[in-house]
């Protein structure tokens, strides 16, 4: 069988006769706009859904307005009742006349300003020091507080325990009694009456507190004025006592 030989396109300046010369698509792909995807629908509410969707937050709002109005009206119906604060005021001369049984000096009790009130009148023993105490603390009536401490057995540690380790700052004499005073941290300030100083009972007293000035002058008169006077004096006898005199009886 003869074998013939395969024809091929004649090729004409590079090109083959008959091929195009460049290559398109023919507007299948680079000339056709690419799809975009389509925006989807906004969701729209009937009136029937959006009644029905609003209905629990208008029942929920009505539900804490009557809440509301409840309690205001049952704290208008019972109103907190108008107590005044309790405030605590001790018998000074009571207790010092209890503490002059065991005490080997006369306790303070001071005739103080009206309206000032005593936190606190007690005996103590300071074991870290030994030392006996009397103690009382008012309240002015400026609210501001003074207290007292009395010992016939001062000496120097105790009285800069009782002022806090005040630097002294000078002296203040009352009815011819020469206090020295002590500056402290908090805007407190002491008077120091020694035994040295004291010609009265010969008792080392403390004064101490925030009041102001002149309510410090008034507590210094007060003390001073009861150096030495036994509280037992003061106290009434009590009820159904041998007074030492003769009632008259029927006969």
């Amino acid at each position: 069988m003869p074998c013939w030989p395969r024809s091929f396109p004649p090729v004409i300046d590079g090109q083959v006769d008959g091929a195009p010369a460049e290559l398109w698509d023919n507007g299948r792909v680079t000339e056709r706009e690419q799809d975009q995807a389509p925006t989807p629908p906004k969701p729209q509410l009937t009136p029937a859904q959006s009644k029905r969707i609003s209905q629990p937050m208008i029942a929920m709002i009505i539900t804490m307005a009557v809440t509301v109005g409840a309690v205001a009206a049952f704290y208008m119906m019972n109103p907190e009742p108008d107590v005044e604060p309790y405030q605590r005021d001790e018998d000074v001369h009571q207790e010092a006349a209890y503490v002059a049984d065991v005490a080997t000096f006369a306790p303070l009790a001071p005739e103080v300003p009206e309206g000032w009130s005593a936190n606190y009148a007690r005996w103590e023993t300071r074991p870290e020091h030994g030392v006996p105490v009397w103690e009382v603390g008012y309240t002015t009536d400026a609210v501001d507080f003074i207290g007292f401490a009395q010992t016939a057995q001062g000496n120097p540690t105790w009285i800069a325990e009782e002022t806090r380790q005040a630097s002294p700052a000078g002296t203040h004499t009352v009815d011819g009694l020469e206090f020295e005073v002590r500056d402290g941290d908090r805007d407190r300030t002491y008077y120091v009456l020694t035994e040295e100083e004291n010609d009265v009972d010969g008792t080392t007293v403390v004064i101490g507190g925030d009041a102001s000035e002149e309510e410090f002058d008034l507590a210094l008169e007060a003390v001073v004025a009861s150096l030495g006077e036994d509280p037992r004096d003061d106290t009434d006898p009590s009820p159904g006592a041998d007074t030492g005199e003769d009632s008259d009886t029927d006969q």
